[in-house]
């Protein structure tokens, strides 16, 4: 029989000191426990280890209600105990299973044995009473380790992962399956100074939430076992279960767990910097947990050349090289050693920080909305000096941009990937975006084993009559949001086509394509952000769709299509007669041909130009459409605006008294000022270069002034 123990002091409950007490929340813990807390507190309340829920005990935790659950099993425990001959034990403390580690060793390679053993901790954890023992492992009272089998390595020689039983020295029979990662004692290492570490790290992250629990390190022969959960997979895993990627619903809601975990890593003290896919694990619940945070800078190799002499190398000096940091995922100020105080050529640069992580992860969800490692291809050398040097951004994220998934959240991500770290949000506000997209995707119940079981176990209960599918799909006009997120065209076209059959088509058909979710986006504003062709014209070939809706930003379904950079979505819009000319912010902003430039989708603006868009149209900053391509360097997007009647707008003034021409000037465009010469007339240049700008002057003069300027520049200026 097993018995619960308190998962703070792992001693077994008892009728006396050791009695099991619940607080508000319904998480159990023993009576000597709740006492010690109770007395350091500042009030007449408790606040749970587990779930942090504050509790209004009293004057005393005598108030507190008993956990009578665990105390039957108490009763039960002693009857069993008194009746067995010899009365020898047979009690356990442990939840976890005994079974040994077959195949199902919990690495995550999506084998049999493994989910079956994920579906039995669940089940023991949903049966087992609110004061049973959690896996909280006393490392020091379990000097019992063996190593089961080898699951991995580490990017530093000698740093091997397992899994492994732990269990009490005095021979009990409770016991641990955990996950170890094995540092092998390298000549300079300073042992006391990294175990008093990493006894730090186990206290300051031992009531973090979404974190893989750290238990310790322990010492085993010539190596360093650091004790910690073993989980069941990993987001790396699932992208590869997935075919590389994770779906939107995946995406939003393991960023909300990693982002919840990291916030309060972060409140603790605690710097990941090591945040990536592999690094990202699942718990038996399928929730996705951080591990192997601040571990890097507690390994690092005892010296690095790049130490400076006055710095003690093992305890101060920190880069990417002696911590070991995978290159697609380490954040600028990480490459370098940690700034001195009188070095004035970074900017910004504070080491390794909080706003490392977010840079990190910014990668990571590239990489999870992608399915491509960030900066691949690319040696060490050659990411150090885009990442560094060039300060860009992972080529992948272009593909993040209109790739299906939210506007805000791909925002949300470049601006991780900002160089400056005080520019990146933070975890908080990472959050926040990721519940609130959650709010808008159907949740379908949870599957659970137990489910099956009850199934097939109680046979006299009579099943609700199935009620019919379109009903049901009546009830929930964002089915069809949930399909289009999901990219099922098939779904969609079924749905559509069992809508136009029911008995009230017309008016169902409507439902489904003028149904809004939270951000006022239709169906058809989804499949333009997926830049899914095939959706697009599946909507469209009804008659109810509006092409020109507007969300809750004023956008219509072009917009969306635009930034996807979809030119065949945009042309199933124009065939619908959307309105290329239309004007954002409630007609005085920005005209469709603008935001077409500022995302330099040059297939799509011929495709605009083409259908009466105006190329010299002006925002309400007196911006043209040729300022937005030429500022951002769009060199392709503004030879098409150029070549289809936009030659006038090289002479018009924006707010900052530039024209598109000084533009050109100040970036060394040489391609576009020669295509502009070439197609426009005599009076459009004339009055462009007559155009009065001191800003503007002055640039042309700092132009012709330059002595390895291009050729073609300097003979238009002379």
């Amino acid at each position: 029989m097993k018995i619960p123990c308190c998962s703070v002091c792992q001693t077994r409950y008892n009728e006396e000191e050791r009695v099991p007490l619940l607080l508000q929340c319904g998480h159990g813990f023993c009576k000597e426990c709740l006492s010690r807390m109770f007395s350091a507190s500042p009030d007449a309340t408790l606040t749970c280890p587990r779930c942090r829920h504050v509790s209004t005990v009293g004057n005393s935790v005598q108030a507190l209600r008993k956990n009578f659950a665990v105390l039957a099993l108490i009763h039960s425990a002693a009857a069993n105990t008194s009746a067995a001959a010899g009365g020898g034990s047979n009690f356990d403390c442990d939840y976890t299973d005994d079974e040994e580690d077959g195949d199902g060793d919990g690495d995550g390679d999506g084998d049999e044995e493994d989910e079956e053993k994920r579906r039995r901790f669940i089940r023991g954890s949903q049966t087992s009473s609110s004061g049973g023992c959690e896996p909280v492992i006393d490392v020091g009272a379990h000097q019992d380790l063996k190593l089961v089998r080898r699951i991995g390595e580490g990017r530093r020689a000698g740093v091997e992962m397992w899994t492994a039983v732990i269990g009490s020295s005095g021979g009990g029979r409770c016991r641990h399956h955990v996950a170890v990662k094995k540092v092998a004692i390298t000549e300079g290492m300073d042992l006391d100074w990294v175990q008093g570490k990493l006894e730090d790290l186990r206290k300051a992250s031992m009531w973090c939430r979404n974190v893989c629990t750290f238990h310790g390190a322990m010492k085993m022969e010539e190596s360093l076992c650091l004790v910690m959960d073993r989980c069941y997979g990993s987001v790396q895993s699932e992208m590869q279960r997935n075919e590389g990627r994770l779906t939107l619903e995946q995406v939003l809601r393991y960023g909300s767990d990693i982002a919840r975990g990291v916030v309060e890593l972060h409140a603790a003290g605690v710097v990941c910097m090591n945040l990536k896919p592999s690094n990202l694990l699942l718990d038996a619940n399928g929730h996705a947990v951080v591990s192997d945070y601040g571990l890097a800078t507690l390994l690092k190799k005892p010296s690095c050349r790049k130490a400076q002499p006055e710095c003690d190398s093992s305890k101060i000096h920190s880069c990417m090289e002696c911590i070991m940091l995978s290159p697609h995922y380490t954040a600028p100020e990480a490459w370098e050693p940690v700034k001195k105080s009188l070095n004035l050529f970074w900017d910004d640069g504070i080491g390794i920080s909080s706003e490392s992580d977010a840079w990190s992860f910014g990668c990571t969800l590239v990489e999870m909305c992608t399915g491509a490692i960030p900066w691949a291809g690319l040696s060490a050398e050659e990411i150090y000096r885009s990442v560094v040097k060039a300060k860009k951004l992972p080529p992948q994220y272009a593909s993040v941009v209109g790739g299906g998934i939210p506007r805000e959240l791909w925002k949300m991500i470049g601006e991780c990937l900002q160089f400056k770290p005080s520019k990146r949000p933070t975890f908080n506000a990472m959050l926040a975006i990721f519940l609130r997209h959650l709010q808008e995707i159907p949740r379908s119940p949870p599957a659970s084993p137990d489910n099956d079981f009850f199934k097939g176990s109680v046979s006299n209960v009579t099943e609700p009559s199935p009620v019919p599918e379109l009903e049901v799909l009546q009830e929930n006009p964002n089915h069809l949001h949930r399909l289009v997120s999901e990219g099922d065209a098939t779904g969609v076209r079924d749905l559509l086509a069992k809508a136009t059959a029911s008995e009230n088509g017309s008016s169902y058909i409507s439902s489904l394509l003028e149904a809004q979710n939270a951000d006022g986006q239709t169906a058809l504003h989804l499949a333009c952000r997926r830049g899914s062709a095939e959706l697009v014209e599946t909507i469209l070939e009804y008659g109810e769709a509006n092409v020109d809706v507007l969300d809750k930003d004023g956008d219509p379904p072009l917009v969306f299509a635009l930034a996807a950079g979809s030119p065949e979505c945009v042309r199933s819009l124009i065939r619908r007669n959307a309105n290329v000319r239309s004007r954002l912010r409630d007609g005085v902003g920005p005209s469709v041909a603008h935001v077409c430039a500022y995302h330099g989708q040059p297939d799509c603006m011929r495709e605009l130009l083409l259908a009466g868009a105006d190329p010299n149209a002006v925002d309400d900053e007196g911006e043209s459409v040729l300022h937005r391509a030429v500022a951002k360097k769009y060199t392709d997007c503004a030879l098409v605006i150029l070549e289809n009647g936009g030659c006038r707008s090289m002479a018009i003034l924006n707010s900052k008294n530039l024209t598109p021409l000084h533009l050109c000037v100040a970036t060394w465009n040489v391609a576009v000022v020669k295509r502009w010469v070439e197609v426009a007339t005599s009076d459009e240049i004339a009055e462009a270069i007559d155009i009065p700008s001191p800003i503007g002057t002055a640039l042309c003069m700092a132009a012709a002034s330059k002595k390895d300027h291009e050729s073609g520049i300097q003979n238009f200026i002379a």
